[in-house]
């Protein structure tokens, strides 16, 4: 088999030589321009701290493609090899394999290279188990046993499954032991999973999540949900779990249960859960986490993270500042290296104390940068490195021998409880605990008499509990511990326990009341899983003492503070009476129980304390959903009794949104208001309120105010943002009595593009034959720009697409429209007969569409070369075309990807995003059209689900919500939501002034010196 492998191998790596050499690649700039190096030219690009060496473990031909890697009980390093990757194998069997290294000499390498497993299809998460390991390969998470005991696995146990592959570069991944026993693992971008364990219990997940099953597959439950694309986790001795994160902000510190950040997934009410960096530029690629719990690198390396950034080719030492619980993620490098075929993917701690690195090694990495399917991908080189500790003072810092922990005996493993590094202590408890027998038990019991370390005692409660010994005497000594890990691991232990009596409950309420934030944040952890009535009182003294300050904690209070109120009967036995203080923090978290006693209470909150701003609207939209039906009038009346119109006019959206997504109708009385909140908004002189007024009236579908609309779409004085929605609402009243006006807006030369191209988008949505019969009358009068809008918009509909063909068959407008990607993508949908050898007919002779794309980029390319473009100019235009959908820095919406660090793409890149958009769109930002029963359709990004909504992002960013019962049909396109006309947007100066100011933002300024 290997000759074979290899001899695939050497062909493609082949082609990739001979391409990369082509001058005219388009994508040159982000394939490294260097000749890969031998491992010992590589290591010789690697720079790091003074006293510190990396060494190689292996390397290709041995390995190939490493993507994770984990250490056994016995100290052997396991690794998942891809060559597939990034497609899953299709069409001949996969040739990915888990393979196990062993034997080290003293510099690291390995002597021994065994293939475990082979025939895996990217096989990403892997954990070495006593016996055998769980091993992650397309679709299912598996067993892989070796029943026969020769070291190759002959049987295949589906464990859970299934996994979403849609995107293989964010499936499950770093499968890592917890202090419990439970696996912890990483679900990734993009991707919809759902597990199912042999209990009956199930998990769905989309894109980024982190959750957790029992290492036999007898149960899974989710432990945090969003992020974008984690891929790593790591635990600290105090049992706090951190996540890598392919993201803007990389390094997590995970709350159970909590939510964070990702693109279009919605908080549960609470807002998103803390993060502990504010901002990371250096690259969205992360890859691999390590936490330095050991004592073979010097105190100032230790109780670190460390994570790979594979497109910088670096390793980034992040420094923890606490504050209280909550930790402040301080930057640093720690391994730079020079050569760019450097792809540092996973990190792990190895029980020697050293770091070790999987090295994916490769001239290409990222997929946004370069198509995934470019020849130039590696496929067969492939290294581990270990980095370890050489300075003067080494002698202090010795590298550890490790022991084969399987054929330890109990002394010998109850002595490792206390071994300095923190990964042979997590094998070491797991042996204790599958080895059973009286022996480990009492062998662990004599630390407790014998003054133990703090960590024998942390790693011995974790043994006696997962045994089902461990007694409340124990228990309670543990708990008022002189040390805080062991106080934070006992309520930790108690988190996990079904029921608590009461002798454990007044331990946890203690714990409330402890000096230390750490032991604090364990025990509000342990009452948010267990919730009664009676633990309301002592959570809201403990948040009413927290700060801002310690965000970590004061998120986990909310937490399990809002899980005591999911039941509906602990509503009726709040503490009473409440201090004003308290009847706030109740109300906080109330929008995290989407019940009608929540919503009761935040009425009747609303009533009693004046709230304002984001607050008041979060409070009235979870009324208006939740509440039941006598909550309705009381919620209005509130709402009309407000002075300001402008609050107003926000409630009423609130009603409105709240009462669509919980599948309702407005009420006679509501609708009754809004249409005399309208009347009176029309008629303000005030821009702001006008604009609410316009939008009201198209959305209540006010036929009395049509004359009023039609003078404001029609009046050249009218502010366009006016305009526009009056055009909106006017084809909610009445679309096809209205469509002869409009079409002589799209037509008119004297109104401003933009106002046309807006008019002509309402009109194609509309899909009546009075509004596609203007649009094509249109065709003939209007710039190229606006030719292309009209013929996407008609391309959205077999009518249209239909009117459109007919059109340019009789000279009306040029085929060159048909050659336009979303024109194209849009017909095809349609599926007309003989499409394809109609528009072939009309579009011969015409040079090719991808030609005419890459002339009008070359052009752009050398404008660009000899323009003086202004970057701070270029920062308006920004603001102005793209901060709509895209979020740089911070600020903008987060619709489209994120733009931080998108100067590494280089020019070329940029110009193809910009200019031809649906050349490369990652399939999360797909455009998603809705048919809706009427005939009409909707087109945009599918940004999430709210109840009976489904929200969607237009073209501008704006949001668009679509109630689900008005939709026919859902498809998914290949196109992408962001405007293919920008380049014809933006004029020629302003253009480059956005490029150039785009360049800039590439890596950041390091904070200190590089290594």
């Amino acid at each position: 088999m290997r000759p074979a492998f290899l001899s695939v191998v050497a062909g493609v790596l082949c082609a990739a030589q001979v391409y990369a050499e082509n001058p005219n690649d388009p994508y040159a700039a982000h394939i490294a321009g260097t000749p890969p190096r031998t491992p010992a030219d590589e290591v010789k690009a690697f720079h790091l701290p003074p006293g510190f060496e990396a060494q190689l473990v292996a390397s290709e031909p041995d390995i190939h493609k490493p993507i994770n890697i984990a250490f056994d009980d016995r100290g052997r390093l396991w690794l998942t090899e891809s060559v597939e990757y990034p497609f899953a194998a299709k069409g001949h069997n996969p040739r990915d394999a888990v393979k196990i290294l062993d034997d080290f000499d003293v510099n690291g390498r390995a002597r021994k290279i065994t293939t475990y497993a082979d025939g895996l299809n990217i096989p990403i998460g892997i954990l070495p188990l006593s016996q055998g390991a769980l091993a992650y390969s397309i679709p299912n998470i598996y067993r892989l046993n070796d029943t026969k005991h020769d070291g190759h696995a002959d049987e295949r146990q589906l464990l859970l499954g299934s996994i979403g592959y849609r995107d293989t570069h964010g499936m499950t991944s770093n499968f890592n032991w917890g202090f419990d026993g439970w696996v912890y693992a990483c679900h990734g971008y993009a991707n919809t999973s759902t597990l199912r364990a042999s209990d009956g219990s199930t998990v769905t997940m989309n894109s980024g999540n982190v959750y957790r099953f029992k290492p036999d597959g007898s149960h899974v439950e989710q432990f945090t949900h969003g992020q974008v694309n984690p891929f790593g986790l790591a635990f600290d001795p105090l049992g706090n779990l951190f996540s890598a994160d392919c993201h803007t902000k990389p390094v997590m510190m995970l709350l159970r249960g909590g939510y964070y950040d990702s693109f279009g997934k919605p908080h549960d009410g609470l807002g998103y859960a803390p993060e502990m960096l504010d901002r990371y530029d250096d690259s969205t690629a992360i890859a691999g986490i390590a936490y330095y719990a050991a004592d073979h690198y010097p105190a100032a390396f230790r109780d670190r993270v460390y994570i790979g950034d594979v497109v910088t080719h670096n390793i980034v030492q992040f420094d923890l500042e606490w504050h209280g619980s909550s930790p402040r993620a301080i930057l640093k490098y720690f391994l730079k290296s020079d050569d760019p075929w450097f792809r540092p993917v996973d990190i792990k701690l190895g029980p020697d104390g050293a770091l070790y690195v999987a090295d994916f090694y490769n001239r290409i990495i990222g997929h946004y940068e370069v198509p995934l399917d470019h020849p130039g991908r590696d496929r067969e080189r492939g290294r581990v490195w270990r980095i370890v500790y050489k300075g003067d003072d080494a002698t202090a810092h010795n590298l550890a021998t490790p022991r084969d922990l399987t054929s330890c005996s109990i002394l010998d493993l109850v002595q490792e409880l206390g071994n300095p590094n923190l990964a042979v202590r997590t094998r070491a408890t797991n042996q204790l605990v599958e080895r059973g027998g009286s022996s480990g038990v009492d062998g662990v019991r004599a630390l407790f008499a014998n003054n133990a370390s703090a960590t024998e005692r942390v790693h011995g409660l974790w043994v006696l509990e997962r045994r089902g010994v461990l007694d409340d005497a124990l228990l309670n000594r543990s708990a008022k511990d002189a040390d805080r890990v062991v106080r934070v691991q006992t309520l930790r232990i108690l988190s996990e326990r079904r029921d608590l009596d009461g002798l454990q409950r007044d331990l946890v309420l203690a714990g409330l009341n402890d000096a230390d934030a750490f032991v604090n944040r364990a025990a509000a952890d342990v009452l948010g899983q267990h919730p009664s009535a009676a633990n309301v009182r002592p959570l809201l003294d403990l948040r009413q003492r927290v700060s801002g300050e310690d965000p970590q904690l004061l998120h986990t209070v909310r937490m399990a503070l809002r899980n005591q109120l999911r039941n509906a009967a602990v509503w009726g036995q709040l503490p009473s009476p409440l201090s004003e203080a308290d009847a706030r923090a109740v109300a906080d978290v109330a929008p995290g129980v989407p019940s009608a006693a929540a919503a009761l209470y935040l009425l009747q909150h609303l009533r009693r304390y004046p709230e304002k701003g984001e607050r008041l609207l979060q409070y009235a939209h979870h009324v208006a959903r939740h509440g039941s039906a006598p909550c309705a009038p009381e919620l209005l009346t509130f709402a009309q009794a407000q002075a300001d119109l402008n609050v107003q006019v926000a409630l009423y959206r609130e009603i409105e949104r709240g009462t669509q997504e919980r599948g309702s109708r407005l009420t006679d009385a509501a609708r009754t208001w809004a249409g005399e909140l309208t009347d009176k908004l029309v008629a303000s002189q005030n821009a702001q309120l006008l604009q609410s007024g316009i939008e009201l009236a198209g959305t209540l579908k006010l036929r009395r105010l049509q004359p009023r609309l039609t003078a404001l779409a029609g009046a050249h004085a009218t502010p366009e943002p006016q305009r526009i929605a009056a055009v909106q609402a006017l084809l909610s009243l009445d679309a096809r009595g209205q469509a002869g006006f409009l079409g002589k807006i799209v037509a008119d030369s004297a109104e401003s593009i933009a106002l046309r191209e807006q008019t002509a988008t309402a009109l194609a949505r509309v899909n009546a034959p009075e509004t596609q019969d203007q649009l094509v009358q249109s065709l003939p009068l209007v710039p190229a720009r606006l030719q292309t809008v009209i013929a996407v918009g008609l391309a959205g509909s077999r009518t249209g697409a239909e009117k459109l063909l007919e059109a340019i068959a009789a000279g009306k407008a040029s085929a060159r429209l048909l050659q336009d990607k979303g024109v194209e993508l849009r017909l095809a949908e349609t599926k007309l007969p003989d499409l394809q050898a109609r528009v072939s007919k009309l579009t011969t002779g015409l040079p090719p569409a991808d030609q005419r794309l890459q002339d009008l980029i070359t052009r752009r390319r050398a404008g660009f070369s000899t323009a003086k473009p202004d970057t701070a100019k270029g920062a308006v235009v920004y603001e102005k075309s793209c901060a709509i959908c895209h979020q740089l820095g911070g600020k903008g919406a987060k619709v489209g990807p994120q733009l931080d660090g998108i100067g590494a793409r280089g020019v070329d890149r940029l110009l193809e995003d910009i200019l031809d958009p649906n050349r490369n769109v990652d399939q999360a930002f797909r455009s998603t059209t809705l048919t809706l029963k009427n005939g009409q359709f909707v087109s945009g990004l599918l940004l999430r689900e709210e109840g009976e909504v489904l929200v969607m992002a237009d073209a501008q960013g704006k949001e668009v919500r679509v109630p689900k019962n008005t939709v026919e049909e859902r498809s998914v396109s290949q196109l992408s939501p962001m405007p293919a006309n920008l380049a014809e947007q933006i004029g020629d100066g302003e253009f480059y002034d956005l490029l150039a100011f785009l360049l800039t933002q590439r890596t950041t300024q390091l904070r200190e010196k590089s290594p």
